[in-house]
């Protein structure tokens, strides 16, 4: 019974590990060999991989761009200046408007 708990936190921390774009086979390693303990600290002792990404929504034309403007290129390209709104994620723009498209 032991083992197979040991395993599974092993497993667990190798899946964590991946999810944060860390190499899952030293995770794994270091989990098997030092125990999970030594192997949650190696996870969050290392930094993040993924980057965080901004997204931000015109609410004239409804479009959304995945990269930092302060106005709006297609509204702009008909003569109206508008303000894009930043959100963390797509889908808080989807559930606050209803029908987007990227741009």
């Amino acid at each position: 019974m032991i083992i197979a708990v040991y395993l599974g936190l092993t497993f667990l921390l190798t899946v964590m590990g991946i999810e944060r774009q860390m190499a899952g086979l030293q995770v794994f390693i270091i989990s098997i060999f030092l125990t999970p303990i030594v192997g949650i600290f190696y996870i969050y002792s290392k930094k993040n991989k993924t980057s965080k990404i901004n997204y931000y929504h015109c609410s004239e034309c409804n479009y959304i761009y995945p990269v930092k403007m302060s106005d709006c290129p297609i509204c702009m390209e008909k003569g109206v200046k508008v303000k894009l709104k930043r959100y963390e994620s797509p889908f808080k723009v989807a559930n606050v408007v209803g029908v987007l498209h990227v741009a």
